[in-house]
């Protein structure tokens, strides 16, 4: 789905709103970075020259060639300084002889120095770093996976895991013992990043050969509003205002009662390893309070009592 240039402020702007309403905790993609990508997007910002605005029609969220524009013009930004910007007179000069060419180049100047400072979202990243370590070498190692999955929904799959030893193979500690990370390790994110959990986790104890203490999945999206396709499943009524998902699903040692608080995803037949629980929970961010009822009663008739916080918007909009 394209957004007309007139909408395309409006969603940007709803979505960030939604966002820090929900204020997603480290199991999500960084807040920052996706608030700072979505500013790019703004045609306030940077004009037509991201444009055109496509978000994908069954998740409501921006698609990843959109994204990927503001990736691109950050490389060239990065080329540059602030300093060596078209200075106000060098504008104004450009939109006497060509007001076009003017604003073209004042957007590009706003574009770029936003693009400077800001943190952006990964296609896709794998990160990490060692946390402890203990007698005859165990070590206790963080990881985060990043991606923008392909419907639009952005992932981050975060692991805490306990060598018995010394981390070696696909993960290994430099001489200054930071910790190294085996691009073959990023390949098993990239092939099972949505599998179900408990096999993913079979999997990194394979691949590894250490115990998983942590291992959750979150999801920033879908984003709903009207246009958006909704699965068969879902009453019109969630689809006539803003609605943007915030989903986690966790198995780990400090989760002591398992819990599922989920109302779109069913309960999994599961067995959770011993000294291991598991949680899962899907908050939402509703545009006014009407909707925001719709999706408790939706949540309840699915047993399930939802999270729903209402955005705060400085005026209404409509997408």
């Amino acid at each position: 789905m394209e957004l007309p240039l007139e909408r395309v402020g409006s969603y940007v702007r709803a979505l960030r709103a939604a966002l820090d309403a929900l204020a997603p905790n480290e199991d999500h993609v960084s807040l920052s970075a996706s608030l700072d990508h979505l500013h790019a997007l703004d045609p306030a910002v940077g004009g037509s020259l991201l444009l055109p605005a496509e978000v994908s029609d069954h998740t409501g969220m921006p698609t990843y060639q959109w994204l990927e524009r503001a990736r691109s013009e950050a490389v060239l930004a990065a080329r540059g300084t602030d300093d060596a910007d078209p200075s106000d007179a060098e504008l104004e000069r450009a939109s006497a002889l060509d007001p076009e060419l003017g604003r073209r180049m004042r957007d590009r100047r706003t574009l770029y120095r936003h693009l400077r400072l800001a943190e952006l979202l990964p296609a896709t990243r794998l990160g990490g770093a060692v946390r402890r370590v203990g007698p005859g070498g165990w070590t206790q190692i963080a990881l985060a996976y990043d991606r923008m999955a392909p419907d639009g929904r952005w992932v981050r799959v975060r692991v805490e895991l306990k060598t018995p030893g010394p981390p070696t193979g696909a993960l290994r500690l430099d001489a200054q013992g930071r910790l190294v990370i085996d691009e073959a390790l990023k390949h098993l994110f990239t092939r099972h990043f949505s599998t179900p959990l408990l096999a993913l986790r079979s999997q990194l104890i394979d691949a590894l050969g250490a115990e998983v203490l942590h291992l959750s999945r979150g999801w920033t999206g879908p984003f709903w509003f009207p246009g958006v396709e909704l699965p068969p499943s879902v009453p019109t009524a969630l689809g006539q205002g803003l609605l943007l998902h915030a989903s986690i699903e966790i198995i780990a040692t400090d989760v002591h009662t398992s819990k599922h608080l989920d109302p779109w995803e069913p309960p999994p037949d599961e067995i959770v390893p011993e000294g291991q629980g598991s949680f899962r929970e899907r908050r939402f961010a509703a545009s006014d309070e009407r909707l925001a009822e719709a999706v408790r009663d939706w949540s309840a008739s699915r047993g399930v009592r939802a999270q729903v916080t209402t955005l705060q918007l400085t005026r209404p909009r409509r997408l």
